[in-house]
């Protein structure tokens, strides 16, 4: 949640709502526990409002896949990697959260600019920093352009299971996606066999 111009009311407890849902940044509430028990009726109103990164230039990534999930701040710690909020390191995570809310006023798309890596997209796992491509292993609508769909090779346990702030608690699809096996490589121009193409296999599932 970020931090609202005024104080409105919560709209789970009626209570001082200070902070707002950084989803649709219009319902506001007074802390996280509230959001949390509103969260089932909200859902829906959040996902319809749109978003400040609906924007092509956010979820356009260089190779012309587009990032389909939301993005979202890493809020979060992640001990087993030494991290904690907004992926930094844990002893410079409080210093980056309060800087959030002095310098960027609780802003998500102005503190973006200044730090994408703070925010994660949960179609694929990946920190916003990093925007070379959408490897999302399947759920998307265009077929996953890495390297191991590509190869017709699930993502082995050494990259699947590593503990990452942008993969936290999130259900993410183990590839391969069935559309990659012949998905042009760009600068190569391979494709597959005309019997992997006629296979007529659906994407994987999770």
């Amino acid at each position: 949640m970020s931090v609202a111009p005024a104080n409105p009311v919560c709209a789970a407890c009626g209570k001082d709502g200070a902070l707002r849902c950084s989803g649709c940044r219009i319902t506001h509430y007074c802390g996280v526990d509230c959001q949390g028990k509103a969260w089932k009726s909200h859902k829906a109103k959040c996902a319809a409002t749109p978003k400040w990164y609906d924007d092509d230039k956010y979820r356009i990534c260089q190779d012309g896949v587009k990032h389909e999930g939301r993005l979202e701040l890493i809020t979060w710690d992640t001990p087993e990697r030494g991290l904690g909020w907004g992926g930094a390191r844990k002893e410079d995570a409080e210093a980056l959260r309060k800087e959030f809310k002095t310098v960027f006023g609780g802003d998500e798309e102005k503190f973006y600019w200044c730090w994408p890596q703070a925010f994660r997209w949960t179609c694929c796992g990946t920190d916003a920093g990093m925007n070379d491509s959408c490897n999302h292993h399947g759920s998307g609508s265009k077929p996953c352009t890495c390297d191991f769909c590509r190869m017709a090779k699930s993502l082995p346990d050494s990259v699947y299971m590593r503990e990452e702030p942008a993969r936290h608690g999130l259900k993410l699809r183990r590839g391969p996606d069935r559309r990659s096996y012949y998905y042009p490589m760009i600068g190569h121009g391979a494709i597959a066999s005309t019997a992997s193409r006629a296979s007529g296999l659906p994407p994987g599932v999770i």
